[in-house]
């Protein structure tokens, strides 16, 4: 249908007045030459007069300008039973394109993002739990907020929404497996100084992703090393998540406080693996955008 007009506007405005002109009026005490209502009759008339006016205004096809004259002339309860069954074909309608419509998918670029953004989270100093729902929770956040070329209001749709979530879920976990084969690696060699130094390890940790190696981050994958050296099997992020905690509790939430017992892991971790002549750790003083936005979903409230 073409864009409606101001013209369009004035033309509906005058001729809904002709139809409210047009309303039955009370009933004549003086019939017609043929004993009915004469205002009743001439009321009839300018009522399928307006329906068929209207209707043409309206570009209606000429059957269903024919259609809505003969509805202006049925009774009410006729006219009723008409509009509930229209109601019904058009839900029926609507069903039927529903069903037609192909599953959802995801396309590259977006899978591309959550598979980037996943790793990044798991690589935030901020993160709270490796383990459970919280990684998949913080990545969520981040598409509901971007959306990427998601539709809108996507999270509405539960079928498709379930998508997105499911691809979430196996790129946090996909992160996780990835992480575990870097820490095994790490601890190849009895001598731990024959194993590579936390900076090393740290860089293949964000090897072909947009996340940039930092001494906060360095400190967490030496407490994982730390961790897989006591737990390497199955309990592992289990144990991991249970010291993090632990960590967060015993300093009542102090970031400083916390800091300095992560300084003590990485302290540790760069005396016992490689040599510290050979490397010097990151320049913190240079800024990160894409993870501080990261991190910043990360280490806001759960």
């Amino acid at each position: 249908m073409p864009p409606r007009s101001d013209a369009d506007s004035e033309f509906d405005a005058m001729l809904s007045a002709a139809a409210l002109a047009a309303s039955p009026l009370p009933p004549s005490s003086s019939p017609g030459p043929e004993g009915g209502n004469i205002n009743s009759r001439k009321s009839n008339k300018n009522v399928l007069g307006f329906a068929k006016q209207y209707a043409t205004h309206k570009r209606l096809h000429p059957s269903q300008v024919a259609e809505v004259e003969a509805f202006a002339a049925d009774p009410i309860a006729t006219c009723q039973i008409k509009l509930f069954a229209t109601l019904l074909g058009v839900g029926n309608c609507v069903d039927t394109i529903r069903t037609a419509a192909p599953d959802f998918k995801l396309s590259s670029s977006t899978d591309k993002n959550l598979h980037q953004l996943g790793i990044g989270i798991l690589v935030s100093p901020l993160i709270g739990a490796y383990k459970g729902s919280l990684p998949t929770k913080h990545l969520l956040n981040i598409v509901k907020k971007k959306c990427f070329d998601l539709p809108s209001g996507i999270e509405l749709i539960s079928s498709d929404w379930a998508v997105v979530k499911t691809h979430a879920e196996y790129y946090s976990t996909q992160g996780r497996a990835a992480f575990k084969k870097l820490l095994k690696a790490s601890i190849a060699d009895k001598d731990p100084k024959k194993n590579p130094n936390i900076f090393i390890l740290g860089q293949r940790f964000v090897k072909d992703t947009d996340s940039t190696l930092t001494t906060p981050l360095c400190a967490r994958i030496a407490l994982m090393r730390k961790y897989f050296l006591l737990h390497p099997g199955d309990l592992f992020w289990d144990e991991l998540d249970g010291r993090l905690a632990w960590m967060q509790q015993n300093s009542g939430g102090d970031t400083n406080k916390q800091t300095k017992m992560f300084k003590v892991v990485l302290d540790d971790d760069r005396n016992k693996h490689g040599n510290l002549a050979d490397y010097s750790m990151p320049d913190d003083s240079v800024i990160d955008e894409w993870q501080s936005k990261v991190d910043i979903v990360v280490g806001a409230p759960a």
